[in-house]
């Protein structure tokens, strides 16, 4: 009998960020594999800056929604809507925030410390800037999130879908920023 498999990713973010281009290239990875994967989008003045969330479910799933405390991830493109997503985190969970801080509020970090989620914070916007593209710090915490090697998330897979997306210097770009988030996830995991 083959082992059931399902995995929910919250995407948060704000409009402009990429947050819609980093669910899309999880869902191809996804499809990549031969594994199911379904999405859903929650925007409104994405436009303007204002929220944006998207949700990703692959393996043995039928809905396209996550419930509350139910996310296997979390990616939060920013961290005000990591946090304002935060009650939507599996207990142990993951968490890979964009933020030039060192550490998240000292009550946060315990609660999410005794519900067993592994939080990890990157500075994303600073890797993309550095590089040029700064609205590309999306790439930078996919990369991140493929040095954890989850399947079918790898660097590999995640590389590969980017490619088969994004052409021209705008690949190139995104690319370094992609292996740039690799190279630090890597290093943080020691």
């Amino acid at each position: 009998m083959r082992k059931r498999f399902s995995m929910e990713i919250l995407c948060a973010g704000i409009g402009g960020r990429g947050v819609l281009l980093a669910s899309t290239l999880l869902l191809d990875s996804a499809i990549r594999k031969g594994i199911y994967g379904i999405g859903s989008d929650e925007y409104g003045m994405s436009q303007r800056g204002g929220s944006v969330v998207s949700l990703v479910k692959v393996g043995d799933v039928k809905s396209p929604l996550i419930g509350k405390g139910k996310a296997d991830v979390i990616l939060g493109f920013e961290e005000s809507e990591f946090l304002r997503n935060l009650s939507y985190a599996k207990r142990g969970g993951i968490g890979i925030v964009n933020t030039p801080k060192k550490a998240l509020n000292s009550t946060l970090q315990d609660l999410l410390e005794k519900r067993g989620v592994s939080l990890y914070l990157l500075d994303a916007d600073d890797i993309a800037r550095r590089e040029g593209l700064y609205q590309a710090s999306n790439m930078a915490v996919l990369g991140f999130f493929s040095s954890l090697g989850i399947e079918p998330f790898t660097f590999e897979n995640l590389r590969d879908s980017i490619c088969d997306r994004l052409k021209g210097k705008m690949l190139e770009k995104n690319l370094k920023i992609f292996e740039k988030g690799f190279e630090k996830g890597r290093e943080r995991r020691g």
